[in-house]
């Protein structure tokens, strides 16, 4: 439970940092959840779907909600659309692979998985799945619409929801802390060296500036609440 507390602050604080919604797809779900499923209701889909759900899963839905915040497109509401036939197994689904850990074009006959629920969407077809029904419950698998596809070893839902929150945290953390030493400009370079190209959006939300036009102002204005000297300018901003 300690966890999922320490997910909760988290989530706080990226809400507050990201005031625009700079993080891909946070737009949609807005750092905000669905209501939570009680435990004899999760209880009850097990048994009517002869799934079982992995017990990281099962306490987000307890203390989280049941979809909302999450990676890409953010955390799924629980369908059980997909859950049976029970999942084949790793090594009757893979086929043109040298190495089972890898990701390769045309892997899987996706007419052929089953037996899973979706977890979080990354959009262009790449989704992350729990295993619900099968010899390799409660395993997690990643797929695209091409037929890429990975099991994942040693990642449990709860490693890949802190990792997302932690990822997201330190950029806009480094971010707002270039902003109180660089310039606009020298900001936006740095990150761009780093191939963070929503760099833009991400000083906007930071600095809660309302659009484009307003940016200098809004800088300039933030600068202030935090006692720094005016500095930086927009030159190249528009470019």
């Amino acid at each position: 439970m300690q966890r999922i507390e320490n997910i909760k602050e988290k989530l706080k604080e990226l809400k507050e940092l990201d005031k625009k919604f700079s993080i891909f797809g946070s737009s949609k779900h807005k750092y905000e959840f669905n209501q939570t499923l009680k435990e004899e209701e999760i209880r009850k889909i097990e048994i009517e779907n002869n799934i079982v759900l992995s017990n990281d899963y099962k306490n987000i839905l307890m203390y989280l909600g049941n979809g909302g915040a999450g990676c890409g497109y953010g955390l799924e509401r629980l369908n059980t659309e997909n859950v049976n036939p029970a999942y084949i197994g790793t090594d009757k689904l893979l086929r043109n692979w040298d190495d089972p850990k890898r990701i390769d074009l045309d892997m899987i006959n996706l007419d052929e998985l089953s037996g899973y629920i979706k977890l979080f969407d990354y959009g262009c077809g790449m989704e992350l799945c729990l295993v619900v029904n099968g010899k390799e419950n409660e395993s997690l698998i990643f797929y695209d619409w091409d037929g890429r596809f990975e099991k994942i070893e040693n990642k449990t839902v709860l490693d890949f929801y802190e990792d997302w929150l932690n990822k997201s945290l330190d950029t806009l953390k480094r971010i707002e802390q270039k902003l109180t030493c660089l310039s606009l400009q020298e900001v936006i370079d740095s990150e761009w060296l780093l191939k963070n190209f929503s760099v833009k959006h991400m000083i906007m939300s930071i600095i809660n500036a309302e659009s484009v036009e307003f940016l200098e102002k809004s800088y300039k204005k933030w600068r202030r609440q935090k006692n720094l000297p005016i500095t930086g300018g927009l030159a190249q901003w528009r470019q």
